[in-house]
């Protein structure tokens, strides 16, 4: 759902080229949220259940994201829900609109030059979120109608996105089943501090990065966002960096010269002299495929041809 890749970068952050790379995005969100009929606010309680399956499915728990979905959609399918994250509040100078004023964010983005909000605003579909959650479960079956009946809804859906129902179609002509996890037994906890919030499990990211195997440098910029040179490397790709900015939902993946722009599903921020990071993301760039937080550690898996 969210990682949309954005070719072209945002090399040292230019305003231009980032107001480019926002007003896409923003084009695709006001294209893909639709009120599909909806005539009502969401009740806080279903709110809140949303945007916790949206979350989870973010950070790859798409059990979980289902079981929460699920009786949503079976209720009302059409439903979807908006909301401001809490890093946003820490990121503009005076409080962003009502999350379900489209128009008004639209006109306080562009006309009025407060672009962060148009890619800060976070929505959900108990729809789509039940499609996305049974692809990740290797549930194409199920997936595919629910996929179809998206891409009914909205006009050239596969040019502005993945073509989910076309690839359900081929992973069901080829009998696919995604990989399964260990046992839990064998999923291991690690010795890094973590916060949740709006259910994203964040970490520090110097701290993360030493118990990742990952590299890192946090460096004073004024040039950049947040006044920081946030980088990350991987010790098996050194020719690779991928930068992080604060208060902007955004990575830029450096190669050769080259960037390629990307979509975090939250953003990094800085309190107190730490960087805290969705530890998702870093996960991923770890090689680590499935973990979760229980007993108020994150467990991890091993990764696959290790034991």
């Amino acid at each position: 759902m969210e990682g949309k890749s954005l070719k072209g970068g945002v090399i040292g952050m230019k305003t231009q080229r980032v107001v480019k790379v926002i007003v896409v995005i923003a084009t695709i969100c006001a294209v893909t949220t639709t009120t599909n009929g909806q005539k009502f606010k969401a009740t806080s309680e279903v709110t809140e259940k949303l945007k916790e399956a949206y979350a989870l499915i973010e950070q790859g728990q798409p059990e979980r994201a289902l079981a929460l979905a699920l009786p949503i959609y079976r209720k009302d399918p059409e439903i979807w829900v908006a909301w401001w994250p809490k890093w946003v509040f820490r990121a503009v100078k005076e409080p962003p609109p009502d999350p379900y004023a489209k128009s008004e964010i639209m006109r306080r983005g562009i006309e009025g030059g407060q672009t962060l909000l148009l890619i800060a605003r976070k929505t959900a579909n108990a729809r789509r979120i039940v499609a996305y959650a049974l692809f990740d479960l290797g549930r194409y079956q199920e997936a595919l109608p629910i996929f179809e009946e998206m891409q009914r809804r909205i006009v050239n859906a596969p040019a502005i996105g993945p073509d989910m129902a076309g690839r359900c179609r081929q992973l069901i002509a080829q009998g696919y089943t995604p990989p399964q996890p260990p046992p839990k037994n064998t999923w291991k906890p690690l010795p890094l501090k973590f916060r949740e919030e709006d259910y994203f499990i964040l970490v520090p990211l110097d701290e993360a990065c030493k118990v990742l195997g990952l590299g890192c440098s946090i460096q004073p910029n004024p040039k950049m966002a947040g006044g920081k040179g946030i980088r990350v490397t991987k010790p098996d790709a050194t020719n690779i960096v991928y930068r992080l900015f604060l208060g902007r939902p955004l990575v830029e993946r450096l190669e050769g010269g080259r960037g390629q722009t990307e979509t975090l599903a939250y953003a990094p921020y800085e309190e107190n002299e730490v960087v805290w990071v969705p530890f998702y993301w870093l996960a991923k760039l770890a090689g680590i495929s499935w973990w979760e937080v229980r007993d108020g550690k994150i467990y991890v898996a091993p990764k696959q041809g290790t034991k």
